[in-house]
């Protein structure tokens, strides 16, 4: 039985889109290897992925049934994430859907068709001169053939994988439409992304998911750029790709269009009445922001030098692809793991003389049955080798650069072990292990950091000095309620560990700069112990610039918020990631420890 759908609602929309990122966001460094038009800057994937992402985070917990909620939600969040060209145009095609569906609950296939022409009508009016070949020829020819379709289906699956026949068609028409397009031997790089935002949307109708596409897919809508293009490649006219959000009260676009007239080229003035993005390439972009500065407050600023960028597109550097590995006990969520691709190495949890891969074959919470129900003596060590030479295999194979990342070899066998399986890797010659000096959420933190860097297109020596400056600059406190889980695996001398627990001893540890443990404060009382813990990272992070805070709980999510709630209190504008603590910490610190990590940005 074939499944039809009848209607689009504002979750089936919501469910769209998100899953349209994620190949938007699968595609990203083919879209930026063939980006030539207007500037050959190799930036529009990772544009359209930063606008993608800014609208996935402004729907993630929004479910309303009313598409009219959703789409209003989405054109503002992409108008308010907007990155490039292509990004600005994509948010003024979302922003004229929103506005024709206004009070509809529910589209039909007509309704739809109707919507999407507003979109593309809306998209062609943003930008000063339209230029045929680009994304909006796609749009343009995907919105006339969903029309011409809507009055003969009231089918969406139908609907959708029909005309995403006409946009891949169009797409590759592109090449012929524009010269620099058919000199350099690719299709519209803006373009392809609206094609695989379908895609997405397609895949999620047959499929329920998202497909893996292959090297073979992508290229069969375009090979890379010619050699003789790239040689001839010289700078463009205007230096910089100026952006601004601008925010005001009935704000006119046609005057603010005018208003740019002659101060450079590849305008777009994408928005509504109350915000609007403004692309421009030009050669005065402090100019350029004080003039529009007379329309509305300018939120927010971006400037890119685009002779540096095409400079690096000839000489073939930009945005290299770059993987990232780092082993369990960094204590990510899963979902930061899975949206970053981030290849995670297991370390063992050993019971007596059985393993168990942390996170794979044992919970945190099974851990803590063993610790809490039994006599066996629990401990951890580091991973089999076998899981290295995996991890750093298929990360050879699919990038550039891969760094891993790994609890201090003070503390564990893990970092060398990484290290030689890095030699042994028939990709030794990509791969960087680094010693993140500190664990648990305190390397979460810095390996999320650095996969957010590498989305937004950072170049690799950059990155390295980056991830250096977050070492340096992190720092780890770990509470322990209970002594008998570091006696118990041997972290504490035994001795000790009974005369701290006849008086109630409750230590914080923290890692110092060689990546030691040390004992920062000992306190006794649990609500002292918290109140210490909390103290310590405050004043840690009032001596960083902009820091963020990752907080590990074992089995204690109630302290975990507790710990958020007072960190916002006083650091409002901080970053503050929770996290299960894995079942390696959980056999040191047992139920009820937590840490709370702090990073300066």
């Amino acid at each position: 039985m074939n499944i039809q759908i009848k209607y689009i609602n504002g979750i089936r929309f919501r469910r769209f889109i998100m899953n349209s990122s994620q190949r938007i966001f699968q595609n990203k460094d083919h879209l930026n290897d063939i980006n030539v038009f207007p500037v050959a800057d190799g930036d529009t994937g990772t544009n359209l992925a930063i606008t993608m992402q800014n609208i996935v985070e402004g729907i993630r917990d929004f479910r309303q049934n009313s598409f009219e909620l959703v789409i209003q939600r989405i054109a503002r969040s992409a108008l308010k994430g907007a990155r490039g060209n292509s990004g600005a145009i994509l948010a003024q095609f979302f922003q004229g859907i929103a506005e024709a569906t206004r009070g509809m609950t529910r589209l039909t296939t007509v309704a739809f068709s109707r919507a999407v022409a507003k979109g593309a009508e809306q998209a062609v009016l943003a930008i000063a001169e339209p230029c045929e070949g680009t994304i909006i020829t796609v749009m343009k020819d995907w919105a006339h053939h969903i029309n011409q379709l809507a009055h003969k289906t009231p089918d969406f699956v139908e609907l959708f994988k029909n005309s995403l026949h006409k946009a891949r068609k169009s797409l590759l028409e592109t090449t012929e439409k524009l010269p620099i397009l058919k000199q350099a031997g690719v299709v519209d790089a803006g373009a392809a992304g609206f094609v695989n935002l379908l895609e997405g949307i397609v895949d999620f109708i047959e499929f329920g998911r998202l497909r893996i596409i292959k090297n073979e897919e992508k290229n069969s809508l375009s090979n890379e750029l010619k050699q003789p293009f790239l040689n001839s490649l010289e700078k463009s006219q205007y230096r910089f790709c100026t952006e601004c959000l601008l925010e005001g009260n009935n704000l006119n676009r046609n005057l603010i269009r005018e208003a740019l007239l002659g101060w450079g080229d590849s305008q777009v003035v994408a928005g509504s009445c109350e915000q609007i993005r403004i692309h421009l390439h030009t050669n005065q972009p402090e100019e350029l922001f004080s003039r529009l500065s007379s329309f509305g407050t300018i939120l927010e600023t971006k400037v890119d030098d685009m002779w540096e960028q095409t400079e690096l597109v000839k000489e073939k550097k930009i945005l290299k692809k770059i993987g990232l590995v780092a082993d369990s006990t960094c204590d990510l969520p899963e979902d930061l793991i899975k949206k970053y691709n981030i290849r995670i190495v297991p370390v063992t949890v050993q019971v007596d003389e059985q393993s168990f891969l942390d996170g794979i074959d044992i919970s945190a919470s099974e851990v803590i049955d063993f610790l809490e129900n039994s006599s066996h003596r629990i401990t951890t060590s580091q991973p089999p080798y076998q899981y290295f030479e995996e991890a750093y295999q298929k990360a050879g194979e699919e990038n550039d650069t891969v760094i891993s990342f790994h609890l201090p070899g003070r503390l564990s066998g893990t970092y060398q072990a990484a290290c030689n399986a890095a030699q042994q890797s028939q990709y030794h010659e990509k791969i960087e292990v680094l010693d993140g000096k500190t664990s648990s959420i305190g390397l979460g933190i810095i390996v999320l950091q650095a996969a957010r860097l590498i989305e937004e297109g950072v170049a690799v020596d950059q990155l390295r000095e980056q991830i250096k400056h977050y070492i340096d600059r992190s720092k780890i406190f770990v509470s322990i309620p209970s002594l008998k889980y570091l006696i118990r695996s041997g972290r504490l001398d035994k001795l000790k560990g009974i005369i701290g627990t006849m008086i109630q001893l409750k230590p914080i540890l923290s890692l110092n700069k060689e990546g030691d443990f040390e004992e920062v404060a000992k306190v006794v009382g649990l609500r002292r112990l918290t109140d210490k813990t909390l103290k310590l990272a405050c004043q840690y992070a009032a001596s960083v610039e902009n820091p963020c805070f990752g907080i590990a709980h074992v089995q204690d999510i109630e302290l975990a918020h507790w710990y958020e709630k007072e960190l916002k209190a006083r650091f409002p504008q901080a970053e503050v990631y929770i996290s299960e603590g894995s079942p390696a910490l959980s056999v040191h610190i047992g139920r009820g420890g937590s840490a709370i990590a702090v990073m300066g940005r």
